[in-house]
């Protein structure tokens, strides 16, 4: 869910939304509840891992058994108590318990939640060993995204740039089938194992325009080496081309989360002076886009270098 403005208050639901939701209070409770289930969702993956391993498996069955029993109630009930104290959130806090609730539920980080969780509903109504469910349990790592800011900054430079990546896609997609088409032809009757047909011979596009190179499939004959160095070198910069689109964008949106960011605080300075409320204020814009308390603190502390520099020795303007 993103981290919004929330409803101060000394209910046990407020205090339960503060322990999970509220990245900007920092008591030891909260750490404690962060870093304890961080710990579980990296347990959880590697105890998934180890127990693809037959002999580590046949060993220690009956205790990856239980840690996936216990790790599965655990997660069980983080995700009901994320859904009973999201309604004090402001971003709900017009809407009826039932709608706020139901909203939160279809947001995409409560869907990595409840797919933590599916193994469990998933046993209620067939029988079947919870552990032979690996791609979900896998799929737990992506619970992380409540704790680490980078990820949500990624989805959010991946939502920006989809259309330049998909046209980049298909630009690749079409010069694969272009590829193999010129291929098969070449190739087709000297190697109709490998290249007999376009389908067989998309496998060799493949692995060649992105420069794997496995060395499984080679054109044989001199036209086909002649066309091949070429197909290879158009593939080494058309697959870097989305890399170096992300990398871009992943910059220009820290760039301008932080102008963001100083603005208010510029605004926030005028006075001279950032009181309590304008810093609960700057925190929670800080937390909405991302950047953490460590980085807002020294952007203050470098604005109010920059003001007492640019202030006049006399008359203090």
């Amino acid at each position: 869910m993103t981290k919004e403005q929330f409803k101060t208050g000394n209910t046990l639901r407020a205090k339960t939304y503060l322990l999970l939701e509220n990245e900007t209070n920092n008591n030891f409770a909260t750490k404690a509840v962060t870093f304890f289930l961080i710990f579980l969702i990296v347990a959880n993956v590697t105890a998934v891992i180890l127990e693809s391993e037959a002999t580590i498996n046949q060993r220690f069955a009956t205790q990856f058994y239980w840690f996936e029993v216990v790790s599965l109630s655990i997660f069980c009930i983080e995700y009901l108590l994320r859904i009973w104290c999201c309604v004090e959130s402001v971003k709900y806090q017009h809407m009826p318990t039932y709608k706020a609730r139901f909203r939160y539920i279809m947001t995409p980080i409560a869907v990595i939640d409840f797919i933590a969780i599916l193994p469990f509903i998933i046993a209620l109504f067939f029988t079947i060993d919870l552990r032979s469910l690996r791609l979900l349990r896998v799929l737990r790592l992506l619970k992380l995204t409540h704790y680490f800011k980078g990820f949500n900054i990624f989805i959010t430079v991946i939502a920006k740039e989809f259309k330049s990546l998909v046209a980049a896609m298909i630009v690749i997609q079409v010069l694969i089938i272009i590829a193999a088409s010129l291929m098969h032809i070449i190739e087709g009757h000297t190697q109709p194992d490998h290249f007999g047909s376009i389908l067989k011979s998309i496998w060799w596009a493949v692995v060649t325009m992105t420069t794997v190179g496995y060395g499984d499939v080679v054109p044989i004959s001199p036209l086909g080496k002649l066309v091949s160095t070429f197909i290879m070198l158009i593939g080494i910069g058309l697959v870097a081309l989305p890399a170096g689109m992300l990398a871009a964008r992943f910059g220009e949106e820290l760039r301008e989360r932080r102008d963001t960011l100083n603005l208010q605080i510029e605004q926030a300075l005028s006075d001279g002076e950032i009181d309590p409320r304008e810093y609960k204020a700057l925190l929670l814009l800080a937390d909405k886009l991302d950047i953490d308390s460590k980085s807002l603190k020294q952007s203050i502390k470098q604005m109010k270098k920059e003001q007492i520099i640019g202030k006049c020795s006399h008359c203090g303007r």
